[in-house]
């Protein structure tokens, strides 16, 4: 894999970097390292395009996704004997977990630490075309393909030679069939993106068995929420069904205020719930095309400052308001083709 990248001498980059197409290195780092060092170094900029972190940031915060993908890859890495450079972000916590899972784990203020990259060594950058702009939709899918493909060949040599980690195996396959628990990060967004104060005293019951150890919340009061429902003809009773039993969950465990707003291509009304109406029932209101416009506007309207907004759609729409001051996750019903021009996504699956 590592021969599909283009060798680049950078002294202006402090270690080395990749865009899934090119491989960038600071000859003086290189000259630092001893020889398994390198053969890290190499490792860790491959494992970054194979797991199409290049294409996959969105409009998440650069830094900090490049950490949450050094601790996706270099706990996998370490496991399967690659040394790796001084300095390699290694977390048990994050072990076996998806890179989109880690990246809402880890406390926003650490983007700011390290150099451009925020890590030790090694910088995953967002891919780009051959005239240098930013590739449209349709090329970044390509790119992920292609090196599906490739690490789908390299770990079928690998395996009839013996010679693939079990990590590794483990990897490839959640690469070419991946697994988001989208429930789980959804909660992990609601408790992130709330103003409230955080305790280690007592760990989160809610996520000791998924194997993670995270601060427990010392208020059970979250502020009020927005949960937007796309009403066009794509979105299925059953996916309502399991986002309604998501919202009686969050409803179940703090005491909050949510705002359900209907819309297809215009406000279609709205719903407020609280813990005394649970279990809570979505209904479908409306049917038409799709704008992502009304549910903002409503919140603007009515004079709320939500902790967050969640909006639930199949992302067949171009129509965004102005990035709003308050954090936004997108849960699409169906495989992503189109990057929203902020907030986070998610997957339902």
């Amino acid at each position: 894999m590592a021969t599909r990248l283009k060798l680049i001498e950078d002294t202006t980059c402090e270690t080395a970097w990749t865009d899934g197409t090119s491989l960038g290195f600071n000859p003086q780092f290189i000259d630092s390292l001893s020889l398994p060092e390198i053969k890290g170094l190499w490792a860790h900029e491959v494992m970054h395009c194979a797991c199409a972190h290049h294409v996959r940031r969105g409009t998440r915060d650069a830094v900090r996704w490049n950490i949450a993908g050094d601790m996706a890859i270099n706990l996998i890495l370490a496991a399967s004997n690659v040394v790796l450079p001084k300095g390699a972000l290694l977390d048990a916590q994050y072990k076996d977990k998806a890179t989109e899972v880690i990246y809402t784990m880890i406390p926003q203020q650490e983007s700011g630490s390290g150099g451009a990259s925020g890590a030790g060594f090694g910088e995953v950058r967002d891919a780009a075309s051959q005239d240098g702009k930013k590739p449209s939709p349709s090329d970044m899918a390509q790119q992920e393909q292609e090196w599906k493909v490739a690490i789908t060949q390299a770990a079928q040599q690998a395996r009839a030679a013996g010679k693939l980690p079990a990590g590794i195996d483990r990897m490839v396959k959640e690469i070419v069939h991946p697994k988001v628990d989208w429930k789980a990060v959804l909660r992990q967004f609601v408790e992130t993106s709330s103003r409230n104060d955080y305790s280690w005293m007592a760990p989160n019951r809610r996520y000791i068995m998924q194997g993670l150890y995270l601060p427990s919340i010392i208020s059970s009061e979250l502020p009020e929420m927005i949960i937007a429902v796309d009403t066009s003809m794509s979105i299925r009773n059953d996916e309502l069904a399991q986002f309604a039993a998501e919202i009686s969950s969050i409803l179940a465990g703090y005491q909050t205020t949510i705002h359900v707003v209907y819309c297809d291509a215009r406000f279609q009304g709205s719903q407020t719930f609280s813990s005394e109406d649970l279990p809570i029932t979505l209904e479908s209101k409306g049917g038409g095309g799709t704008s992502f416009i009304p549910p903002f506007e409503w919140v603007q309207e009515n004079g709320i400052m939500p902790a967050c907004l969640i909006y639930l759609t199949d992302m067949k729409c171009c129509s965004f308001p102005s990035e709003p001051d308050f954090p936004v996750l997108w849960v699409s019903t169906i495989p992503v083709r189109q990057t929203p021009s902020f907030g986070e996504v998610i997957e339902m699956s």
